[in-house]
């Protein structure tokens, strides 16, 4: 089967675009308006980007045509911050009501039950429940497309990261994954865990490779 995305549908592009980019890491991102009302939402178009500058992206997508831009990104044009708390399993029950739809200037953290904590680089708090957070102010909003089924890239630089002193190695930085316990967006209404973990590792010989093919 071959697919050409001008001949589909909005709704049929996004379906098979969640259903076959998978897992896809959460961010939970909070922002504060002009007003310093914080906003705490989910996004699954999420990833780092490089080291140098440490940079992260997001991807809002466009929303309702009543409401076409999500509260983060009219946030961010007013405050171009955000911070990016790790989705984890025992805060995702918390995470999902994050997604619920709520008048703008209403606060998520509240809905949720969670606690704002203030970040040291940045106006928007970071969830205190979450044991790592990426403070980050905005490098870049790239709009893709405004209208219906398109979205935005927001490109964000790291200023400071809070981590739980338990899940850091203090001399690799290596996290812990285990302990992290973070969750993935799957399609529809799945999530996936990170208990399932299997080990590669990458060739460094690749003539070894070769000559064990051989025989």
């Amino acid at each position: 089967m071959e697919l050409n995305p001008n001949d589909l549908t909005e709704d049929q592009i996004y379906s098979f675009m969640v259903s076959s980019i998978l897992p896809r890491p959460i961010a939970w991102v909070s922002t504060v308006n002009g007003r310093g009302e914080p906003n705490l939402a989910p996004f699954s178009y999420y990833t780092g980007v490089c080291c140098d500058p440490m940079t992260l992206l997001f991807c809002p997508v466009t929303g309702p045509a009543d409401r076409p831009k999500k509260d983060t990104l009219l946030n961010i044009e007013e405050v171009p911050e955000f911070v990016v708390n790790v989705a984890e399993q025992r805060t995702v029950q918390e995470l999902n009501l994050t997604a619920a739809p709520v008048p703008r200037g209403e606060s998520e953290f509240a809905l949720a039950g969670v606690t704002p904590a203030p970040s040291s680089r940045v106006r928007p708090p970071r969830v205190r429940e979450a044991a790592l957070a990426f403070e980050c102010t905005v490098r870049d909003v790239i709009e893709v497309n405004p209208g219906p089924g398109g979205g935005w890239v927001v490109l964000g630089t790291v200023q400071a990261v809070h981590v739980d002193d338990a899940l850091v190695d203090p001399q690799t930085l290596r996290v812990d994954r285990a302990g992290l316990a973070p969750v993935a967006r799957l399609g529809g209404a799945d999530f996936l865990s990170s208990t399932d973990v299997f080990t590669l590792h990458r060739h460094r010989d690749l003539s070894a490779v070769a000559a064990a093919d051989r025989t």
